[in-house]
């Protein structure tokens, strides 16, 4: 019984570990998304391949309205087409990953965006996150640059 407590204990303590690592993580990856074009197609890549763990930490990224090297990234999708999306800031290429990892949407989705559409799609992201993820609430409503 005690070794089975002893690998419980474990297990939590590496799962735990895994999710607070993914924070630095993401500041890392999107922040590659801004250098120049292989380094954003890599990071979207990256984050795409976080999955549902990574999306409270994505959210906590929406509203940077940084200008993204290349206004086209190509969404990788495993047994579907690929797609082809035009983002123009880091936040319209982080809206397009959430939608691809979560299958929902928030708004439109284009470079065309007033800063005001982005707002609001980052304040729905943000409660939906907290709600879907109640645990790492804090982490959802952290950045909402």
């Amino acid at each position: 019984m005690k070794r089975l407590a002893f690998g419980l204990t474990l297990l939590l303590v590496a799962t735990s570990a895994a999710a607070e690592d993914l924070g630095p993580k993401v500041d890392r990856l999107v922040e590659d998304t801004t250098k120049d074009a292989a380094s954003e197609s890599r990071a979207f890549d990256a984050l795409l391949k976080l999955g549902n763990d990574g999306v409270p930490y994505i959210v906590s990224h929406l509203g940077d309205d940084r200008r993204l090297p290349e206004q086209s990234i190509i969404i990788r999708r495993p047994g579907r087409e690929d797609r082809q999306v035009k983002p123009w800031y880091v936040h319209d290429g982080l809206e397009f990953v959430l939608t691809e990892l979560t299958g929902f949407s928030m708004g439109p989705q284009n470079g065309h965006l007033l800063q005001t559409q982005r707002e609001q799609n980052t304040r729905k992201w943000v409660a939906w996150c907290a709600g879907k993820f109640p645990q790492q609430a804090d982490v959802c409503r952290s950045g909402a640059h």
